[in-house]
């Protein structure tokens, strides 16, 4: 059985250390006490995902940076899923002693750091003609250790020259807009090239209220809400809200996300009226 995320469930999450070589998993990471994704599609050059996380515990005196995923553990009567809520790279951040008790914080930066790091180079350019999505993913997968994938394609109707000193991640975005299309990383910090999805990923109606906090914040430009988790919905997707008692009523695209990984996962997020 398949578990129905619009009923309770009960949850519990861990971190797993991930290897490069593989992308998958290779060892636990003990002692987190809580952690926090954030998701941002308003940026110019969207990182798409950061992170933070505190712990209390001395087993993270070894800790070493490197690639991790937060997976959460989910039961609902006899059906259990394991869902991939975010795959990051952790780096041991501050130490700091409160009321006698030591307390480390680690950053999370996102699978596409290395593209936002890298130069694209001087005279690089994009030619007219090409698959515009199929170029990006191959301008990604040299620049990153995330598997990259291009859902689809366009062809660029011209060249696209970039700024001397783009870097990869910039150059991929500024042939994406060009079309129309974007990225979205998965849980399991997978990068998809896709069109800017035009269906909706989540449906918040009287089935979906069930996952939502009581408060929503909405106007003319836009609506903020809580909810439970649910997988496969990301920043760039589209919600139908079907709520106008509740100031939810036709389609949203979702701009930001706040993920609080604690007793399940809450979202705190943020859409755009489209």
């Amino acid at each position: 059985m398949a578990i129905d995320w619009t009923y309770g469930y009960t949850a519990r999450w861990r971190v797993d250390r991930i290897s490069a070589e593989t992308w998958e998993p290779c060892g636990t990471l003990d002692g987190i006490d809580e952690i926090t994704v954030e998701r941002d599609a308003t940026d110019d050059v969207p990182l798409l995902e950061s992170a933070s996380a505190k712990s209390a515990s001395p087993a993270l005196d070894g800790f070493e940076s490197g690639w991790h995923r937060i997976t959460m553990e989910c039961t609902q009567g006899t059906a259990a899923e394991a869902v991939a809520i975010a795959t990051l790279w952790l780096d041991a951040g501050s130490g700091s002693y409160d009321k006698g008790y030591r307390e480390d914080s680690i950053q999370g930066r996102s699978v596409l750091w290395q593209a936002s790091d890298a130069a694209i180079g001087d005279g690089a350019y994009a030619p007219k003609g090409v698959d515009g999505a199929a170029w990006c993913a191959g301008a990604l997968s040299r620049a990153i250790d995330a598997p990259v994938k291009a859902v689809g394609g366009f062809e660029l109707a011209d060249n696209v020259v970039f700024d001397l000193d783009a870097s990869v991640l910039q150059a991929v975005w500024d042939v994406l807009r060009t079309a129309g299309w974007c990225l979205q990383i998965d849980g399991r910090g997978e990068v998809s090239v896709i069109a800017l999805p035009a269906s909706p990923a989540l449906v918040l109606d009287r089935n979906g209220a069930r996952i939502m906090q009581p408060k929503t914040g909405y106007g003319e430009d836009g609506a903020s809400y809580t909810r439970e988790y649910q997988p496969n919905v990301h920043p760039l997707d589209i919600v139908r809200g079907a709520l106008p008692e509740r100031g939810l009523d036709g389609l949203y695209r979702i701009t930001t996300q706040k993920l609080t990984c604690g007793r399940g996962v809450k979202v705190e997020e943020t859409a755009e009226v489209v």
